[in-house]
């Protein structure tokens, strides 16, 4: 309690006190209750609703980058991506900045939707199916580094310093494939197999990272009510585009 509060406590007794009764004693007791009550601060905790909050997730469109990506808006949202992946990714923006590189994300978070128009549009863009990419759990992501307000698709040097930061960070780089060569792209599992993603596990954070997560499983569980939104959405907007080719 501060010097005012027991200043304010310290009065309320003196006059209280028989002995100090006056005619005016109990105005005076009103006005010291009055007085410490107006000191007292009710905090009410903000609500925030957070139902609503996958609307809000940044998006971009086709060609923005510079090539063809499809119809579907592409999510860049990085708190679309699992917790401890989102801040390797936020690290791995940080070190190549600091490099002089500049990191734009292509795509964070990507419905199983999504993926299947991906896999419509041929081999080149992926061979996986709705539902069996590292996107559809939160934990890949595409970025591409920025020369110029120009996308550098093609920039080798860049993309192996690129490489070189994200694989410091413990995240498994595209680059090293082969099919197919996927340079912008990163992820991480944790050493979780692509099955038991499949089957709803999430990988934990690191064992000395952990400490800094302790709501992950909520978080996660927050993540994947707002991914089934996207999907929702996603899937809904498919069927329509589908059904006006058909008419055509």
């Amino acid at each position: 309690m501060s010097r005012l509060g027991y200043f304010l406590v310290g009065l309320t007794l003196l006059f209280s006190n028989p002995l100090f009764a006056q005619p005016f004693a109990e105005e005076h007791f009103s006005f010291v209750n009055d007085l410490s009550l107006s000191f007292k601060q009710e905090f009410q905790p903000e609500l925030v609703d957070t139902t609503e909050a996958w609307t809000k997730w940044k998006t971009v469109s086709n060609y923005m980058f510079g090539k063809d990506r499809g119809s579907m808006a592409m999510i860049t949202e990085l708190n679309s991506l699992h917790p401890y992946f989102r801040d390797q990714i936020i690290e791995l923006i940080r070190q190549c900045k600091a490099k002089g590189i500049e990191l734009a994300v292509v795509e964070a978070y990507r419905t199983p939707s999504k993926q299947n128009e991906y896999r419509s549009m041929g081999k080149k863009y992926t061979r996986s199916s709705g539902g069996f990419s590292k996107h559809q759990y939160g934990l890949a992501i595409d970025v591409v580094p920025i020369v110029d307000s120009v996308a550098q698709w093609h920039n080798a040097v860049l993309w192996k310093k690129v490489g070189n930061v994200g694989e410091r960070l413990g995240l498994r780089w595209g680059g090293r494939w082969r099919h197919p060569y996927d340079p912008g792209h990163f992820e991480w599992t944790n050493g979780l197999s692509g099955y038991q993603l499949a089957q709803g596990l999430f990988p934990p954070a690191p064992v000395s990272k952990q400490e800094n997560y302790p709501c992950i499983e909520e978080d996660l569980k927050r993540l994947t009510t707002y991914w089934k939104a996207w999907e929702t959405e996603q899937s809904a907007s498919s069927r329509k585009e589908s059904s006006i080719r058909k008419m055509k």
